[in-house]
């Protein structure tokens, strides 16, 4: 049976908020079980609390979950160096192990430190031969339905371009291989759309993914601007780990401000913090007004699974620190809909 590695801690909610979601995912399909990275007492009485909370005999969910203990994790204020190198007894570090000596173990999502998921990627799982760090990449909803890639959004805040190449390479191969795009189209993110616009560094990346295009089976549309990175018009945007970042979170605040513009009366995430599985979207809040409904689904980041790290030789994905059971939940199904598409 294939599996997919979590790590129980990181998440700003807890361990807890991590089992159930995992337990969500497991509810959800029968293909893949999950291996836990942490306190296996926590994660037990969970699993066994969720089971309830769903109608399900916990004998047909706690035999397809696994445990690695452990109490140990990494926290953001501290060096990722230092915690991949002295501290091999975290639950991250645990997992990226076992993701990487378990052939069975598919893929790895942690609510974890980012710069400690990077770096841990580098030194004990490994990366794309050519590669010094892996790119990390967020879907986003675009219009007409789909999804555009966004990369990178926070990985490396000043890539050379012969980086930013590669980040047009490992998209386009993404949304091939898991969106079924036979040939994606790639736009560069820019302060303007003609050729010639921008920094040093954004001229010479053009020229490199334009040159590279056509090896790589990909459709290069040239400079493109912020406004146009939802049009539906692209597969994936290439920028700066510092634009992408700003970008992604502008946009998750800009539609929970147009969520309630829609709807004054509606809650926010915060107010309506553990959702209940029945109502995934939480529709509840929005007292009935579909348009408040269609634009929290559109930005939530809670439903819309987390970043993805591309150039690492197994897949991990990055839940958002904030995340919710809904976003564990999502990211595990994401999870397992990137290795089908490397199959």
């Amino acid at each position: 049976m294939k599996r997919i590695i979590v790590d129980m801690f990181g998440a700003d909610g807890g361990p807890e908020i991590v089992v159930r979601g995992a337990a969500r995912a497991l509810a959800a399909q029968k293909e893949y079980d999950i291996v836990l990275a942490g306190s296996s007492l926590i994660a037990q009485i969970v699993l066994q609390e969720e089971a309830a909370r769903m109608k399900l005999d916990p004998a047909d969910l706690m035999p397809r979950v696994s445990l690695i203990e452990t109490n140990s994790f990494v926290t953001n204020r501290e060096d990722p160096r230092n915690m991949v190198k002295e501290r091999n007894d975290t639950s991250m570090i645990l997992a990226l192990e076992a993701l990487k000596n378990d052939e069975k173990i598919k893929a790895m999502v942690t609510a974890g430190s980012t710069g400690c998921a990077l770096v841990g990627s580098c030194f004990h799982l490994g990366l794309e031969k050519g590669l010094l760090q892996p790119a990390l990449g967020s879907a986003l909803p675009k219009e007409g339905g789909g999804y555009v890639l966004l990369l990178d959004c926070g990985s490396n805040l000043e890539p050379k371009p012969k980086e930013m190449e590669q980040y047009a390479r490992l998209g386009a191969n993404l949304v091939r291989n898991a969106y079924g795009v036979s040939q994606p189209v790639v736009g560069l993110l820019n302060v303007g759309t003609e050729p010639g616009k921008g920094t040093e560094v954004l001229k010479e990346a053009f020229e490199k993914i334009d040159a590279a295009a056509e090896k790589n089976s990909y459709t290069f549309a040239g400079n493109i601007e912020g406004g146009d990175i939802l049009s539906g018009r692209y597969d994936v945007v290439v920028c700066d780990g510092f634009s992408g970042n700003v970008i992604i979170k502008g946009f998750e605040s800009v539609g929970l401000l147009a969520a309630k513009f829609a709807d004054p009366s509606a809650k926010t995430e915060s107010d309506d913090y553990h959702r209940q599985i029945d109502d995934p979207y939480n529709q509840a809040v929005d007292n009935g007004n579909e348009g408040a409904a269609q634009i929290r689904r559109f930005f939530d980041y809670n439903s819309q699974a987390g970043a993805i790290f591309l150039g690492t030789k197994k897949i991990i994905i990055k839940a958002h620190g904030a995340a919710t059971e809904d976003t564990i939940c999502s990211c595990i199904l994401q999870a397992m809909n990137l290795d089908r598409g490397r199959e």
